[in-house]
């Protein structure tokens, strides 16, 4: 019996392995299906190999395809990219939607979302398929109407066309067949013209999901239609409006349509004015409300607080206005025990912190960018589910409180406060803290290991502009985090460099900067810098050179930073003591910003820009480097920013450099450059604000081309070896003719194509907004607002020829210094028309003529030099030119009058018949007084006279008397002279 079991057992094993070899071998495809399946594939574009899957016998096992586990038809085709939410990784399929997917009769389900089907319109045929229950094509590229023939998909139950920017339909009779319909979503489709949208929706008496987000035409009152039947309607969102609207009807009617009772709102986004209305107050089955981004002001209406479902109020980025201690009032009641989700920031809510323990669910507490003051009371915090605390750019001040409490808190943002004193250690025990940002408040004291103990979650560590805060980590301290995100700019680190940054392997934002570290760069330094996008090592006393890393591309994908993927590498060197060559630079083709300026570096310039397709701005400043400009700098076609100052370049501008053609400001100044100012600076730079060639070696004539430069508003090109006459297009310069400034740097920030974070603002506003020039005799560097100055410099040339008369034009010039000329001809007599003119420089040249009496009219004038020309006549006294010293006019023989202190040859003149001209006009009332007038007037003086000085001479008490009251008289008078002379000095000095 025995050995009749274990044969029988022997067997069982036998055909038992047999049967699952075969199938585990059995093909369950169906070959019309699959020869269907290829033929789709064919007409994919694939660039990332998604579909190397379809190819075996099997099509059931390819990726994205599913079979019904009896019939094993195709029912399921997903070909959507994975990486969706990623926009900068994303591997999208393009080409075109073969009508072979008409062969697959029995699909429920197809998924062709985030692709890129490069406009194409969405295929009619997809409405053929009848069978199909689910139809996603969200942000897949489509364009053109929406099919009509969707309308035949009777059985579908969810449909997502979101994002399809170009697609629209001005008609939605379509979606009222859809009667099985439970999720829709049209958003960011174009519905400005469907005014029958809400009809169509009051026919889905199987919708529980309606996402309209996007215009959406106003429905007239009288239009609405009634409610004849309802629908399980849960989830209403219609939010993103471009033009301010007031929903409340809608959602009256939306409430009433509801058969279950909405429980999820949103209106975000949709610029609604004037305070909230009592719309919601019966919505008993609300969980979620969301009205951010609108203009809704006061504050939150009392019967909130009776909503004992709601989860989710969100209210930021509004007006509310009201004091936040009478706001939570309106809060308290059964929704106090419910709410998780309460977001307040970005309105004008003041007061102090109020106690939010009472909320004891919550989870989200949004309240930055207030007016919230005063410090946070021990226990007001108490919120054991805490895991997001915002509380960042208001005035709160006090100690940072102590969150042990919340042990589940993940992320604290409490920046741009006035919080001061030390950090609590306690800090380290919320071990689940991703987010720590408490930057820019009045921090003391010393953090050390002990504050960083337990964060081994940490990703984001934000500390910086706390300059009285010292960070002391031991020299061996290995932290039990690895970060993504570090920023300590402002911090003391002291002069060693932060030994534990070597362990940190996944950090992509790394800011250093102003810290005092006067250290050597470490060599495994270029294995962090090969990994970040953004680093900012700048205004330390770092030394040595700076090691050399390879990387191809940039690979960070951390979690934490969506605004920083833009494959865009930042890196900030400037003014340290860095020195040696750069070809590091050649190692990376992501290049965005590139501030090397105010270091050591020596050598030449690579010329590997060939590929630095996205460079916007590169400052090379203030070095040590030599030879010519780069021939590949050609390539920068996104460059809008390029400073090469004081450097020892030689060589011209490589006609390349033309491509540049974004570029807003150059300045090569202090280099040895030569050859002629090439004329294509005019032609190909229409964006060019700032000019700057000063102290170089061009020669040549300036080209006229410059002239058509019209943005332009800073134009030196001093101290070269320029000659011929000035343009006399300079009056083209259409920046320089209007009180305005059309220049700017700030939108520099639109050229990444994401947005920044405030503190890159911060950072980059000094070195996109600065430039370097002589003003009033000295070299200063301006920072802020360049696009407020408007300076032509031209002086230390070789100019010949006039100042043209058409400069006077140019009525918003603050400076103009055409000084060390050999220029000729009159100053231009509308020269006062130059009413914003601040700096005047035309010392030594060949100027004649008299000074134009228009110049005292220029109110702004500062600074002005004719010192050293051939100008003749009187000095203007009108309104300016007493302020000025002698040292204005030396140098010109032929002037006369003050301040140099030589009479005009007609002073002695009382007679002169031109005195008028020259400014003393007699009153017309005194034509009376004639010759005979001054006879008698003469004869009259003598008698008078000489009766009483006759007196005093004949009596010798009285003489004696007479002369010493006299002589104190005379004392008196000196002395006020020599008062009012130094209070004038002292005048033309603080001018």
């Amino acid at each position: 019996m025995f050995v009749l079991v274990m044969f029988l057992v022997s067997l069982r094993a036998i055909f038992g392995h047999s049967s699952q070899v075969n199938s585990t071998n059995i093909i369950r495809c169906l070959e019309v299906e699959r020869r269907a399946l290829l033929k789709i594939k064919h007409e994919l574009v694939d660039s990332q190999g998604r579909l190397s899957s379809w190819g075996d016998e099997d099509c059931c096992k390819w990726r994205g395809v599913h079979c019904h586990n009896r019939t094993n038809h195709v029912t399921r085709v997903d070909l959507h990219d994975p990486l969706e939410d990623d926009y900068y990784y994303r591997s999208p399929l393009k080409g075109n939607i073969s009508t072979s997917l008409l062969e697959l009769q029995h699909l429920r389900y197809l998924d062709l979302s985030f692709n890129d089907f490069e406009h194409a319109p969405i295929p009619k045929f997809i409405g053929s398929l009848s069978k199909l229950r689910y139809l996603k094509l969200a942000r897949a590229n489509f364009s053109g109407p929406i099919p009509q023939h969707l309308g035949n998909l009777s059985k579908l139950l969810y449909l997502d066309l979101r994002n399809n920017y170009y697609c629209y339909s001005e008609n939605l009779d379509w979606v009222s067949s859809l009667g099985s319909l439970e999720h829709i979503d049209l958003s960011f489709t174009n519905l400005s013209k469907a005014y029958n949208w809400l009809q169509a929706v009051s026919k889905l008496t199987s919708i529980k999901e309606l996402y309209l987000n996007g215009d959406l035409p106003e429905i007239p009152l009288s239009l609405i239609p009634k409610i004849n039947g309802s629908s399980p309607l849960a989830v209403l969102d219609l939010s993103w409006k471009s033009q301010p609207w007031t929903p409340w009807t809608l959602i009256r009617w939306f409430s009433n349509f509801s058969s279950t009772g909405l429980t999820y709102i949103s209106l975000y986004r949709n610029g609604i004015p004037g305070p909230i209305p009592n719309v919601f107050e019966k919505m008993i089955s609300l969980e979620y409300l969301d009205l951010g981004i609108n203009d809704l002001q006061g504050g939150i209406p009392k019967y909130f607080g009776n909503f004992s479902s709601l989860k989710g109020l969100y209210l930021d980025e509004n007006n509310l206005t009201r004091d936040i201690s009478k706001l939570m009032l309106n809060l308290f009641g059964p929704v106090e025990k419910k709410l998780e989700y309460l977001y307040l920031g970005g309105n004008n809510i003041s007061g102090l912190f109020p106690n939010m323990s009472k909320f004891s669910s919550l989870s989200e507490l949004k309240l930055q960018d207030n007016q919230l003051n005063g410090s946070i009371p021990e226990g007001y915090l108490r919120l054991p589910h805490l895991v997001s605390l915002d509380l960042s750019s208001n005035q709160l001040n006090g100690s940072i409180p102590d969150l042990a409490f919340s042990s589940s808190l993940k992320q604290l943002y409490l920046s741009n406060n006035s919080f001061n004193g030390t950090l609590t250690e306690s800090i380290g025990h919320l071990s689940k803290l991703e987010v720590l940002s408490i930057g820019s408040n009045f921090l003391e004291g010393i953090i050390t290991d002990a504050h960083m103990f337990n964060l081994s979650r940490l990703r984001r560590l934000e500390l910086s502009l706390n300059s009285l805060l010292e960070l002391k980590f031991n020299l061996h301290w290995i932290p039990p985090f690895q970060l993504e995100y570090l920023s300590l700019r402002q911090c003391k680190l002291g002069k060693d460099f932060p030994m534990w940054l070597k362990t940190q392997k996944e950090i992509g934002y790394i800011d250093i900067s102003d810290t005092g570290i006067s250290d050597v760069i470490p060599s495994w330094f270029g294995g962090i810098a090969a990994k970040v996008f953004y680093l900012n090592t700048s205004n330390n006393q770092m030394h040595g050179f700076f090691p050399n890393f390879s990387l191809s591309t940039i690979s960070f994908r951390g979690s934490l930073l969506p605004y920083f993927r833009g494959n865009k590498m930042t890196m900030d060197l400037s003014r340290n003591k860095i020195s040696g060559p750069v070809t590091f630079l050649c190692n990376v083709k992501e290049w965005g910003l590139l501030d090397l300026s105010d270091n050591l570096f020596s050598g030449q310039i690579p010329d590997c820009f060939a590929n630095f397709h996205k460079l916007t701005y590169l400052n090379l400043a203030n070095n040590h480097f030599s030879g010519e400009i780069p021939y590949s700098f050609g390539s920068l076609s996104a460059l809008t920013l390029l400073h090469l100052r004081n450097n020892s370049l030689s060589g011209g501008l490589p006609m390349s450099m033309s491509n540049c053609t974004s570029l807003k400001m150059i300045d090569l100044g202090e280099n040895r450059l030569t050859k002629e100012i090439p004329a294509w600076i005019g032609d190909n730079f229409p964006e060019l604000i700032v000019l700057i060639l000063r102290d170089n070696e061009f020669y040549g004539s300036i080209p006229s081309n410059l002239c058509r430069l019209a943005n332009l508003q800073v134009l030196d090109i001093s101290s070269n070896n320029v000659s011929g006459g000035i343009p006399y297009c300079l009056q083209d310069y259409y920046a320089m003719t209007k009180k305005e400034s059309r220049g700017s740097f700030s939108d520099i920030w639109a050229l990444w194509g994401f947005p920044l974070p405030e503190a890159w603002h911060s950072i980059y506003t000094q070195s996109f907004e600065s430039a370097y020039f002589m003003w009033k005799g000295k070299e200063v560097k301006y920072i802020n607002h360049l696009g407020l100055v408007k300076l032509i410099d031209l002086s230390n040339n070789n100019l010949v020829g006039e100042i043209p008369s058409n400069i006077t034009k140019l009525v918003d010039l603050v400076g103009l210094n055409v000084s060390r000329n050999n220029l000729v001809g009159p100053i231009p007599r509308d020269i006062g028309q130059l009413e914003s003119l601040n700096f005047l420089d035309c010392s030594r040249n060949h100027l004649w003529g008299d000074i134009p009496t228009s110049l005292g009219d220029l109110s702004h004038l500062g600074v002005l030099d004719l010192s050293y020309n051939n100008l003749s006549g009187r000095i203007p006294l009108n309104n300016q030119g007493l302020t000025f010293d002698e040292s204005a006019y030396v140098g010109n023989v032929g002037l006369c009058g003050r301040p140099v202190n030589k009479s005009c040859p007609r002073d002695e003149s009382s007679q002169d018949p031109h005195s008028r001209a020259e400014g003393e006009s007699k009153d017309d009332d005194d034509r009376f007084i004639t010759e005979g007038f001054y006879t008698a007037l003469g004869l009259g003086f003598v008698v008078g006279f000489w009766g009483i000085i006759g007196t005093i001479l004949l009596n010798k008490k009285f003489r004696y008397d007479f002369f010493k009251e006299v002589n104190t008289i005379n004392d008196l008078v000196s002395i006020r002279i020599k008062l009012n002379n130094a209070r004038l000095w002292r005048y033309f000095q603080n001018q």
